[in-house]
């Protein structure tokens, strides 16, 4: 897949493990959708068999929130219980004001990132400074988002006595095992004489064919490929996916626990420590690729990356997003090339 569409897929490792965690926390973020403007929302309170009338009644979906870190998978859920009026309120309370719009986040770090990268390939040249202050404002408004979403995920965890946060987290365990297997169903099978499957001469064959390159130009561009398909190659995808379950399962674990202290659990998401990672891989690969293309390749090259960056919190979000509707792409995941 062309490397244009590392940003519009949502990290690799995530792109393998997003739907499964992504599945305790479906958010529905169309086309367009700012998350920003999504994550502090007003959302309407869940019923609850509290004694009121109006408390028993059901209302619809609430617009999705946005989490950059663990905690999502399970405010996510925590919608689903059946909660007194005054547990919804501190939920929502907690849940509501994270990332106020306007206001610096992790999705407005990775908009300045793109709108960089796409100015930089427009010009035939990215510059790698400006990318590098980019990126560290990402590590930081990501690094601020987790502890905010740890403060508010103290407060769900106080708001809950020890029964409510065990079914809590059986309603997540239960998602991301449907999720998972959702996504297993949609995964196409290889023809029986695929043999091997070379991914490097896969991806060039597709960006010689999405970017017209000649013969001379791919074989130029091979190298580039080869080295940029290293970081999401199956083993690579699947040790991301493993590191992210480990986070997931040991988030799981404590939860009950009255001792809980979320400031103390690794909440990081799909990008672990270093949400740059793959940003940086993707300003590398147009670095590389540029001086081989001609001017009009280059115009097309910067048109697909800026649709792909439209919707920045796919970088991001996977902790958050649910299953691709028919007919997207069957990979949901940051960074899949």
């Amino acid at each position: 897949m062309n490397r244009s569409r590392v940003l519009s897929m949502s990290l690799a490792a995530l792109a393998a493990f997003g739907p499964a965690v992504a599945g305790c926390n479906k958010g529905s973020g169309g086309a367009g959708e700012s998350p920003d403007a999504s994550a502090s929302a007003p959302r309407p309170m869940l019923s609850a068999s509290a004694p009121s009338a109006s408390a028993s009644a059901a209302l619809p979906p609430a617009p999705p929130r946005r989490h950059v870190g663990l905690a999502g998978i399970l405010f996510r859920s925590a919608y689903d219980l059946t909660l007194t009026d005054d547990q919804k309120a501190q939920l929502d309370k907690a849940d509501a004001h994270l990332y106020p719009d306007g206001a610096p986040s992790p999705w407005t770090a990775v908009r300045a990132f793109q709108a960089d990268l796409v100015d930089g390939i427009r010009h035939n040249k990215v510059d790698m400074t400006r990318i590098k202050a980019d990126e560290a404002n990402v590590d930081k408004a990501v690094a601020a988002g987790e502890a905010a979403e740890a403060d508010a995920l103290n407060t769900l965890h106080g708001a809950l006595d020890a029964a409510t946060r065990q079914s809590l987290v059986d309603a997540v365990k239960a998602k991301q095992a449907a999720a998972d297997k959702a996504r297993m169903a949609r995964l196409p099978l290889p023809p029986p004489d695929a043999g091997i499957i070379d991914w490097s001469q896969r991806r060039l064959d597709r960006l010689a064919s999405e970017l017209g390159l000649d013969d001379a130009q791919k074989k130029q561009a091979a190298p580039v490929v080869a080295k940029d398909v290293a970081a999401t190659s199956p083993a690579a995808i699947q040790a991301r996916r493993d590191a992210m379950q480990k986070r997931v399962d040991a988030l799981l674990a404590a939860f009950p626990k009255d001792s809980f202290d979320a400031k103390k659990v690794d909440l990081s998401g799909p990008a672990g420590k270093s949400p740059h990672e793959r940003l940086d891989e993707a300003a590398i690969f147009a670095a590389g690729l540029l001086p081989i293309l001609r001017i009009g390749q280059i115009a097309r090259f910067a048109e697909q990356t800026e649709r792909a960056g439209a919707r920045p919190e796919r970088i991001l979000e996977d902790v958050d997003k649910g299953p691709p509707p028919a007919g997207a792409y069957e990979q949901p995941a940051p960074y899949v090339r």
